[in-house]
């Protein structure tokens, strides 16, 4: 089969995948905003804000997160695993805790890129120092998010005393969600695109070796810096709006590589991102919906990120253990 052939099969698989996802998320999205009890407007209006809202939280995610993977040639990481997550509710708390304007939202999106960006930095640097090899980073960025994470969980008895609702940052939460997310969250969508846009040939060249990138006229240690760089500073900003999120953008990737056979940063990014969308939109609305719902009303909402860890640390465990084995571990 020619170079022209494979590659036409390709965007025609794409393609495919890409209008049959859109039309899912759609209908997914139709049917939870007219589901459940009460036909209010004001129930519609916020039906309406946390169904975008986990949609474009969910494709940030996933699109960066298939960034995060191919800049660093490995699959066992995401905002989740590298402590990003955990790094940008730490300084969202610290902002909770020393500020009297708690809603102030392009500051608290500024606040989680810079926390995200740190605990990315120092996950690096331990990565780094031993060998930066695939378990390395996990497990730094495991030891980063432990740090962060504890330190979250101390803070949080203090600010939940100006906002009660700030306990729902460390498991990740649509329940109070404000309509002035949307736009900022439109924006960072906005922003993941164009850089996937920029990003995808340089990763390709990347998947092919430093040497190969290098005769493509890209500088390889640069080129991974500015999309890590960049991958998690947008991931780590929507911990301000829903609190810490893991395993989307880590199982969003994989599934996409699956449906598609084939790892081009030109076709993954876009597939991951809806993916991660329809991922989370279905978590948050089995929450909403059924463990809400008339027979557990007792137990109410479960928030979305711990539905997602539920499904999403089985899966990291496999894709560990298979990594494992595959390097004779």
């Amino acid at each position: 089969m020619s170079v022209y052939r494979l590659y036409r099969r390709k965007i025609i698989v794409f393609t495919t995948i890409t209008a049959v996802l859109s039309l899912l998320l759609l209908v997914l999205s139709y049917l939870f905003l007219h589901m459940g009890y009460g036909s209010s407007k004001i129930i519609y209006q916020y039906r309406l804000n946390r169904i975008m809202a986990a949609i474009l939280v969910g494709l940030i995610l996933g699109l960066t997160g298939a960034l995060l993977q191919s800049s660093l040639r490995n699959p066992l990481v995401d905002h989740y695993i590298l402590g990003i997550g955990s790094g940008g509710v730490f300084a969202v708390m610290l902002f909770y805790l020393f500020s009297s304007n708690a809603y102030f939202l392009a500051v608290l999106t500024i606040i989680a890129a810079v926390g995200g960006l740190a605990a990315l930095t120092i996950t690096i640097m331990v990565a780094e120092s031993v060998g930066g090899g695939d378990i390395a980073y996990v497990l730094a960025g495991i030891g980063v998010n432990s740090m962060f994470s504890g330190a979250s969980l101390l803070l949080t008895y203090v600010a939940a005393s100006k906002n009660p609702y700030v306990a729902y940052a460390l498991t990740g939460s649509f329940i109070a969600i404000d309509p002035g997310w949307i736009p900022l969250l439109v924006v960072l969508s906005a922003l993941s695109f164009v850089l996937y846009i920029f990003s995808s040939k340089p990763l390709n060249t990347l998947l092919m070796g430093d040497e190969y990138a290098a005769q493509q006229g890209y500088n390889p240690r640069i080129t991974r810096l500015l999309i890590v760089l960049f991958s998690g500073i947008i991931g780590a900003s929507v911990v301000a709006c829903c609190g810490l999120i893991g395993f989307i953008g880590l199982v969003s990737p994989h599934i996409a590589r699956l449906m598609l056979g084939t790892s081009d940063n030109r076709l993954v990014p876009v597939i991951a991102g809806l993916t991660g969308a329809i991922l989370l939109l279905l978590s948050d609305n089995f929450s909403r919906l059924v463990l809400a719902g008339p027979f557990l009303v007792s137990v109410g909402e479960v928030p979305a990120g711990a539905i997602v860890s539920l499904f999403g640390a089985p899966f990291f465990i496999s894709i560990m253990i298979r990594r494992l084995r595959g390097h004779g571990a």
